[in-house]
């Protein structure tokens, strides 16, 4: 098995792997932040949150609809996950940590750029709608 390995240069497939990671890193950060599948979930963490203390409820709900908290916790996670399976824990944390400060940066500028898509598609559905009620 190739090892995933952040901080590996030697490795030809360097920038693959870590490609591969970071595209993990958003498709976990979209499917935390806006899929159905974990809609339930996330409404009973934040009614448990909000149960323990108004503080620490509206904590977890910015954090769960923040990309760039969730794009570096999503990070972290995959980043860590992958060292453990590897069994390479030379500065694991280090680089975890790192990572996840990566993947923040680009799971807030997608999360940003899918936002204007969907604005912009919306726009144009609505301006087609009105004409087509003027024809």
């Amino acid at each position: 098995m190739m090892a995933l390995k952040f901080y590996n240069l030697r490795n030809s497939n360097f920038f693959v792997n870590n490609i591969l990671l970071i595209l993990a890193s958003i498709g976990l950060l979209l499917i935390l932040k806006y899929g159905f599948i974990f809609s339930a979930p996330r409404e009973f963490i934040k009614g448990k949150a909000y149960s323990i203390n108004n503080t620490l409820g509206l904590y977890i709900e910015k954090l769960l609809s923040c990309s760039q908290c969730l794009g570096f916790w999503s990070g972290f996670i995959i980043f860590l996950l992958t060292g453990i399976l590897e069994q390479s824990y030379h500065l694991l944390l280090y680089y975890s940590i790192l990572f996840g400060f990566i993947t923040s940066f680009i799971c807030n500028v997608v999360d940003m750029l899918i936002t204007l898509l969907d604005e912009k598609i919306f726009k144009l559905q609505n301006e087609n709608e009105s004409k087509i009620k003027k024809d």
